[in-house]
């Protein structure tokens, strides 16, 4: 992927170099030497005609000077943004580690793994429901930052158990897994709700899901039935339908928490 990129750049600035950068400099060369008469756009179209129609060995050589030229404001380009999305990248991840650091409260939770249980040494459906579950508090209060692979007192975990335990391992599969967690047990409609980004700390792979307020109600679907949790402090709780319905009418129906 990043050979073909890189090839990308190439091509992009030996394009532009040749049939940019140089028909350019040829018209403006031209309307220099008609004493700067007319319009300097009325060069172009010779310009154009003079790139496409020269190859003579003197031409060639400029041709490929202005490829060089275009390739290499193009590799500066792709440095650049490189650069740039390095900073972003360092910057979130100070972020990120400041958020950890904080430990859990309303807007916050750490979960050691997704689905490997720790102590049976196996998936567990019953850790998939419990994500689900804050994943849903955190849409129907004022959204939040749940970190899977961190455990209770904001040490790096790992996903590597549950790379393993998928069917498609590695960092797309893991988010592949969420997705399709939160669709079925959520509602597909929520997965706008969620940014996915992933992080090392300490060597180990960290996931992040940013959790975006609802302004609908979200309901757990398990046991056949609707659960409705919000988060409060630093835990998520599942409402009655008393509670759940007094909740909805303050802070819900289509208003901003």
């Amino acid at each position: 992927m990043k050979n073909q990129r890189f090839l990308a750049y190439i091509l992009i600035g030996l394009t532009f170099g040749l049939f940019v950068i140089q028909p350019l400099a040829i018209s403006l060369h031209m309307y220099d030497m008609q004493g700067d008469n007319g319009s300097w756009w009325e060069y172009l179209p010779p310009a154009y005609q003079q790139v496409a129609g020269s190859w003579d060995l003197d031409q060639a050589v400029i041709k490929l000077l202005f490829g060089l030229l275009g390739i290499a404001l193009s590799l500066m380009f792709m440095v650049r943004q490189k650069i740039f999305q390095l900073t972003i990248r360092r910057d979130r991840l100070e972020e990120i580690r400041e958020l950890i650091a904080a430990g859990e409260n309303q807007q916050v939770e750490f979960k050691s793994t997704l689905r490997w249980d720790l102590r049976q040494f196996k998936p567990n459906k019953a850790l998939e429901d419990v994500v689900a579950k804050t994943i849903a508090g955190f849409m129907n209060t004022r959204g939040g930052h749940l970190f899977i692979g961190i455990d209770d007192d904001g040490q790096a975990q790992g996903l590597h158990e549950d790379y393993a335990s998928l069917k498609k391992p590695g960092r797309d599969g893991f988010e592949q897994y969420i997705m399709q967690l939160i669709s079925t047990k959520l509602g597909t409609n929520y997965c706008a709700l969620i940014d996915v980004s992933f992080f090392q700390i300490e060597g180990l792979d960290v996931c992040h899901l940013e959790i975006k307020h609802a302004h609908s109600p979200v309901y757990l679907h398990q046991d056949d039935r609707s659960h409705f949790y919000i988060r409060t402090g630093n835990g998520t709780r599942e409402l009655d339908i008393p509670e759940a319905l007094n909740y909805i009418e303050e802070n819900l129906n289509g208003r901003s928490l």
